[in-house]
This record gives C-alpha cells, sequence and structure tokens, in this order.
C-alpha cells in the first residue's frame, strides 16, 4: 500500500530530484533525500519504499549512494531491528565531501586522460590547424580552472 505524500514532501521531493538530475545522479537518490529532509522522524528502507512507491533496490542503492555521500546517518531506534536514517542537514559537508570524494578525484584522473588524448590527437602537423588538439588544449585549461577552484568553494563553503 503506498502512502500519499503531502504537499511539502512532494515539493521537497521535486526540489532535490531537479538537483541530483543536475548532478547526474538517479532520481530515486533525489526522491529519497527529499522525503528525509522534510521528515521529523527517522525513517527505514521499507518507509521509504511505501512512501514514495519505488523499488526495494532503488531504495537500497539510494540509501547506500546516499549514505557513501554523508547525506543521511544512520539511526538506531530501541526496540526496532531496522535501520533508520535521517537527512543529515549540514548542506555544507554533503557538498564538502561531495568535492572530496567525487569531484576532485576525477578532476586528478583526468588530466592524465587529458594529456594521453593529446599525444594521440598529436599528428606532428600545425597545432592551430588540429581541432582535436586544439579542443584538448581548451578543456585542459577548463579542468585545470576546476581544480583551481575547488579549494575556493571548500573554503566559501567552511565560512558559510
Amino acid at each position: 500500500m503506498v502512502s500519499q505524500l503531502s504537499k511539502l514532501e512532494a515539493e521537497s521531493i521535486d526540489y532535490f530530484v531537479s538537483f541530483v538530475q543536475v548532478l547526474g545522479l538517479p532520481k530515486s537518490i533525489g526522491q529519497i533525500y527529499g522525503l528525509m529532509f522534510v521528515s521529523s522522524d527517522p525513517l527505514a528502507m521499507d518507509q521509504v519504499v511505501e512512501k514514495l512507491d519505488i523499488s526495494k533496490g532503488s531504495a537500497s542503492q539510494g540509501l547506500a549512494t546516499l549514505k557513501g555521500l554523508g547525506a543521511i546517518l544512520p539511526i538506531h531506534i530501541e526496540g526496532d531491528r531496522r535501520e533508520h536514517f535521517v537527512a543529515d542537514l549540514q548542506v555544507s559537508r554533503i557538498v564538502n565531501h561531495f568535492f572530496e570524494e567525487k569531484l576532485e578525484p576525477r578532476l586528478s584522473n583526468g588530466e592524465g586522460r587529458l594529456d594521453r588524448m593529446a599525444q594521440l590527437a598529436d599528428d606532428g602537423g600545425d597545432p592551430k590547424e588540429n581541432e582535436p588538439l586544439n579542443r584538448i588544449v581548451a578543456l585542459k585549461k577548463w579542468q585545470k580552472r576546476g581544480r583551481k577552484s575547488i579549494p575556493l568553494i571548500k573554503r566559501f563553503l567552511k565560512s558559510s
């Protein structure tokens, strides 16, 4: 039996779904976090499944991802063997974790990959006429700017 969502729950879910989709994450992650964000009580996986009408697999994977991002925290409830979760409302900590665990390693790995791509694209001719190489060089500049901006963003988040 599917529970009816309140207007607040539905609005929160829509907000976080649109946010996670911008990041390329599955819709279920936004649904789960949106539900937990406005929930006064810790929620167990079966409650999430029922409330959102999603599969146990989607709920399990979404909860694991959110837990890995530090976006939800496990809570023990006396007398209940199920694992319950609450939203971590420290948004700056969640974003900081995302930068440190997801974005920075990809940017670091990307530098080497772009170097290899540039080597493969370099045909020994005039670099000005090598369009793939020019695109890779431009991408490398953006990558470098992105890496330089991460510490600034992290400092901003800590001061918020």
